[in-house]
């Protein structure tokens, strides 16, 4: 029967992967492009989370969980974040504060295949902890001299974006004798477009409050919720020619360019008070004195824990982002291997310049929620609640105060310059099969420009320009958005709510000086405090521009330097019986490699602050200071990769090595800031009180992490297209950089020229003093049922699933009540990961349905919104310190969790010939919801934080080769 089998593009793709997987010196997976030339998803992130024991982060980085990334952004092999990422076996990156790419920068139209190596060798550039994802393209020689061209096209729509989204790549080679030798060329472009709307409900954390009949409870300290509409539009190109003047000598040259623009509009309203109690009598409880339903949440006085009686107010937000990323590659790299020759030499020259242009400004503004306002937890939604009374008020736009604005932009480049030289001498009837050496030089540079998150008043009377309401905006300057069915139906929201428009974001998003102007003299004389009487303004400015920092990257703390260099040299010896004996074969090396790290910035101090602190009024002053560091390290790397096959079809591997991630610029950075936190007056106006100092810095100083890595693999390669895999696996890290919670002191100066030594709550990284351990099994395979008659024979099973688990001593956080506890897991690990895919391949149909499933990992042990501190009171007027610190305040740093999240994609493709396909996609079908969750409640219970839900996604393609 096997013999009628007709094999497709997909499964030919399956099968090379296989043969890739099976060839390889180390354990490696694969994912290749079919005949059509295209991977099988949409993104590289969506082709990744179908790799065994690799999975994806669906958040815009695993330390900013209030923010979703629909296609992913993060990577973890194994459950590690240090992942290397490179291009063609050489390192790429984009210039982002971090080493690797970001994923979603890269065109996967471009791409042949992608490797994902586990373990490594000794002539593998050094990086990856978890292991190293190699983007391969195609070489015009890969095409045995043909003329080819292909080509796709598609055409995507979000249900909930209701956008059409166009995509498609043209790819053409080929290859020509010459009186100087053969010589190829190839040309590839791509353009990807990806249109979203992702909408989102928050839990604020859960306080622990002494209610009115004296009990202690845990009570929320607000909600937020909101969407976000985000657009990219992704450009691919990339050129190889090579030149083979003689059989045994080859010239490659290649460039190649991803560039990603990318749009975002959100709108946020959110509610956060310490304050925030409720009647005991008409709320309900779990049984660790968690809140799960109220019909009011209300504001009252600490000193009688009586209602304040007044509104409590809600800050909304209109977010608008523009970025446009670009990377590219430049490589010369030569082979020369004489047929008449033991020794070969491998060379390569490469260049990669990388620039992130980002810019961001966020427009708030302040409406009162009534006097209390009820809230569900008891489902699998929130449900939020108002009275009829505040719902009607929300329509009116005297109701709605301009309270700041917040910009921030981003100007980074990076580059890396590289050589390499590879010499491998082989040997004849021996035991020892070669022995390769080699060395590498590369030098990255980063310099990264950001000019701070600088909220700042708008006009609010207190500050010298009169307080504005949305009844005062210029036309076009504020809108009414409706929440459309939001979450699909199934919660409630108090209301549609009025934004600052998208219009007037986008006008003011690089420079936001017009927005902050001052309304014309005499506008609303003698009602200051409420304009709404005043009727419109001719034109936009809602005051406070005497408050806001220059604009642009003018003061010392904007600028960042980073600069690695990396000098790397190996020896590689490989190892087997002689060819169709049976015997234990494989490689033994070791990597030695000189990293030199310096950095510099300047420490900031947030001045302007004005707040009482010990019954009088202080404000920091604004101050800059120097700051640099350099250091130098020496590590060696061995690696050892053992296989047996003791037939054909089975191959036993096992193996040991180092591998090595450095710290990201971003935690090497020699900048930082000191600053001050406050407890919100009660009255209009008013200045805060002084809670504690804080710090924010970089250490240039960290050392790089070592992971000792043992691997054992046993694979099963049946039939073509039939494979099964078991590969455990342990890993004990050391040096692990933490970013946490700490105490540092810090010398503070006020504008009255005054200094003083202080303790600051500090966000700072370090390196780990004790190690972490990762143990866990990959189990995954896939099956045809060739031996089925007839079409049946296409039907095949694909599936895999990865077990962890980690012990992670180094990471701390602070739960609600201010305890220090270290029993959190590495960050982006998951315990369990599941991939199951159901195949049909047979000429002209090839169909996969794909379900992606991980359990709960840690996103953040210091996450903004969970972080920070509150004031607890036992009684009224008493308060209870519950941290132990130098002040009343009880410092948090709550940890916080993806939850179990699954999806399932699908799609179909119909082959008409061998030059015309066309097929059909769909992504997210069941409309999965992303939760996340927040530890450091009694009796360990996680508590809901955030939920998350995005579009299905349904697209439409063809493709085309000659």
């Amino acid at each position: 029967m096997g013999g009628d089998i007709v094999v497709t593009g997909r499964r030919a793709a399956l099968e090379a992967a296989d043969e890739r997987k099976r060839r390889s010196e180390t354990i490696v997976d694969s994912v290749v492009a079919d005949d059509a030339g295209k991977l099988p998803d949409n993104s590289i992130t969506e082709v990744l989370q179908r790799v065994s024991g690799v999975s994806i982060v669906r958040f815009a980085a695993l330390g900013d969980p209030d923010h979703y990334s629909v296609q992913g952004s993060g990577v973890q092999v194994r459950g590690l974040t240090g992942v290397a990422s490179r291009l063609n076996g050489r390192e790429i990156f984009s210039a982002n504060n971090g080493r690797a790419i970001l994923w979603s920068d890269v065109t996967p139209e471009l791409m042949s295949a992608v490797d994902v190596y586990k373990a490594s060798t000794a002539d593998l550039i050094e990086g990856g902890t978890g292991g190293q994802i190699d983007l391969r393209t195609k070489l015009p020689f890969d095409f045995n001299g043909k003329f080819h061209v292909a080509g796709t096209g598609e055409l995507a729509l979000g249900d909930m974006a209701n956008k059409a989204d166009p995509s498609g790549s043209v790819l053409v080679t080929d290859s020509f004798e010459t009186p100087i030798g053969r010589i190829g060329l190839l040309g590839d472009v791509a353009f990807s477009q990806f249109s979203s709307l992702s909408q989102f409900l928050r839990v604020s954390p859960y306080f622990k409050t002494t209610l009115s009949d004296g009990s202690s409870k845990y009570v929320p300290s607000g909600f937020a919720y909101g969407d976000e509409a985000f657009q990219y539009k992704r450009y691919g190109i990339y050129g190889a020619a090579q030149w083979q003047p003689a059989e045994s000598l080859t010239f490659t040259g290649s460039f190649f360019q991803s560039r990603y623009k990318s749009q975002s509009s959100d709108y946020g309203t959110q509610l956060d008070s310490q304050t925030l109690a409720v009647d005991p009598s008409s709320s309900s409880f779990d049984s660790n004195g968690l809140l799960t339903k109220t019909n009011a949440l209300f504001n009252r006085d600490t000193g009688t824990f009586a209602p304040t009686g007044g509104a409590v107010n809600s800050s909304g937000n209109k977010g608008f982002v523009q970025s446009n990323t670009r990377t590219r590659d430049y490589s010369l790299s030569f082979a020369w291997a004489p047929v008449d020759s033991h020794l070969s030499l491998k060379g390569s020259l490469q260049r990669v310049d990388s620039r992130q242009i980002y810019d961001r400004i966020d427009i708030f503004r302040d409406i009162g929620f009534g006097q209390s306002f009820g809230m569900d937890l008891t489902g699998d939604l929130p449900q939020i609640s108002v009275n009829p009374a505040t719902q009607a008020s929300f329509a009116d736009p005297a109701n709605y105060l301009w309270t700041a604005s917040m910009p921030h932009n981003e100007r980074n480049k990076g580059r890396l310059d590289a050589g390499q030289l590879d010499a491998e001498y082989t040997f004849d009837n021996s035991f020892f099969r070669s022995v390769k050496v080699g060395g590498r030089y590369a030098k990255r540079t980063e310099r990264d420009l950001a000019n701070g998150y600088n909220w700042t008043a708008l006009g609010r009377g207190w500050n010298g320009d009169p307080q504005l309401t949305y009844a005062n905006a210029a036309p076009g300057d504020v809108a009414s958005h409706a929440f459309k069915d939001f979450f699909r139906g199934n919660t409630t929201l108090p209301g549609n709510l009025m934004f600052a428009s998208q219009d007037l974001a986008s006008r003011f998003n690089v420079n936001r000086t017009g927005l902050v102007q001052s309304p014309p003299a005499g506008f609303c004389t003698g009602i200051e405090s409420d304009c709404s009487a005043a009727g419109p303004l001719p034109v936009t400015g809602y005051g406070g521009l005497s408050g806001i920092r220059p604009v642009g990257f003018v003061l010392p703390g904007d600028q960042v330097d980073n600069r690695t260099e990396n000098i790397a040299g190996y020896a590689l010896l490989r190892f087997g019986p002689e060819e169709g004996a049976r015997g234990i074969s494989g490689n033994v090396g070791v990597r030695v490699v000189h990293i030199e790290n310096q950095g510099s910035g300047f420490i900031q101090q947030n001045g302007g602050t004005v707040f009482i602190r010990n019954g009088v009024q202080q404000t920091l002053a604004n101050t800059f200071l120097a700051r640099g560091g350099k250091a130098d390290f020496t590590r060696v790397l061995p690696s050892i990769n053992l296989e047996f096959s003791p037939t054909d079809k089975i191959k036993l591997r096992g193996g040991y090595n180092i591998t090595m991630d450095l710290p990201t610029f971003n935690a090497l950075r020699a900048s930082g800031s000191v600053g001050v936190a406050t407890t919100a007056s009660q009255t209009p106006g008013g200045f805060g009180t002084f809670n504690n100092f804080t710090a924010d810095t970089g250490n240039p100083l960290l050392k790089p992490t070592l992971s000792n890595n043992f691997d054992v693999s046993l694979e099963y390669y049946g039939r073509a297209g039939t494979s099964f895999h078991v590969a455990p696996f342990f890993k004990r890290l050391t040096n692990l950089p933490i970013y946490a919670l700490t105490t540092r002191q810090v010398t503070v100066q006020f504008t009255d020229g005054t200094t003083e030594n202080v303790s600051a709550s500090a966000t700072d990284y370090s390196n780990s003093t004790k190690a972490a351990t990762v143990k866990g099994v990959e189990v995954g395979g896939r099956f045809f049922f060739d031996m089925l008659p007839g079409a049946l024979a296409g039907i095949g099973f694909e599936g895999n699933y990865t077990f962890i688990k980690s012990s992670n001593p180094g990471d701390a956080y602070r739960d609600i009540t201010g305890t220090v506890r270290n029993d959190a897991p590495l960050v982006g690990l998951s315990k369990h990961n599941l991939n199951a895919t159901l195949l049909y391949e047979r000429n002209p149909i090839s169909l996969r349905i794909a379900y992606s499933w991980r359990s709960r990992y840690l996103l953040s042990t210091n996450s903004n919104g969970t972080n920070g501190t509150y004031t607890y009171y036992s009684a009224p007027g008493v308060v209870s310190n519950q941290d132990g610190g130098a002040d009343a305040s009880t410092q948090i740093a709550l940890p916080i969790y993806g939850g179990n999240y699954g999806s399932i994609d699908a799609g179909i493709r119909f082959k008409v010939n061998d030059q015309f396909s066309f097929g059909v996609q769909g992504t997210n079908l069941t409309a999965s919801t992303q939760r996340t969750l927040m530890g450091g409640y009694p009796g360990g219970e996680l508590v809901g934080r955030s939920w998350f839900q995005a579009d299905r996604r349904i697209s439409t393609g063809i493709n085309l080769a000659f």
